[in-house]
């Protein structure tokens, strides 16, 4: 079975790529249409993603990885909560980026993330990988780039016994998850929309 190491770990010469493509995975998922509504600024969700990236590259406990140097794919996750300092995420872009793509974009961002933020504390165990994003681009998915990376993940997970905690919007991932051995653990909806969230876990 795959590993983490078989994957590359994003540094400073794969992040514009990688948040390009992260974009593209998400630029039509239903959540991002409700947050951005002006269709113009959609691509511009690039900046969000390359924010995280940077500070994925603080290595404090938010770790990026993909599968080539073409970035087809790439997964982020936290062992342990990151820890930044105002200045980190100045220097990572933050509220800049978010605000590339528009004030309601920057304001329900912050809303779901707080949202999340609760709600991991009462379904994710105590110790835990939190995985925060998986994207492929459009033109690289039904390739089986999904499936290495999760795979990769578990696989380096269940060697220490960590779970995996998760939440997605879209209950097509739901099934994919559930595959991988991901069970859901709670089911509600994102604040001030109709947009469903589901949280979900897996225990080694």
């Amino acid at each position: 079975m795959p590993t983490l190491d078989s994957l590359l770990k994003i540094d400073k010469t794969l992040v514009k790529q990688a948040s390009i493509n992260c974009a593209r995975a998400f630029e039509d998922d239903s959540l991002t249409h409700w947050m951005i509504p002006n269709p113009a600024k959609r691509p511009n969700l690039r900046y969000v993603f390359e924010m995280h990236l940077r500070m994925a590259l603080a290595n404090k406990g938010l770790d990026a990885y993909t599968t080539s140097p073409a970035c087809e794919g790439v997964i982020a996750f936290t062992l342990t909560e990151p820890k930044f300092s105002l200045w980190e995420y100045l220097k990572a872009g933050y509220p800049f980026s978010l605000l590339r793509c528009g004030w309601r974009y920057f304001w329900l961002d912050k809303q779901t993330t707080f949202m999340g933020n609760k709600l991991r504390k009462q379904y994710a165990l105590p110790k835990h990988c939190y995985l925060a994003a998986l994207g492929v681009a459009p033109a690289h998915q039904q390739q089986g780039i999904a499936s290495t990376l999760i795979k990769s993940l578990l696989t380096t997970l269940a060697q220490d016994k960590m779970p995996c905690y998760l939440e997605t919007q879209n209950m097509t991932y739901v099934g994919m998850y559930q595959h991988f051995g991901f069970k859901l653990v709670y089911q509600t909806c994102v604040h001030g929309g109709n947009h469903p969230l589901y949280l979900m876990l897996h225990q080694p």
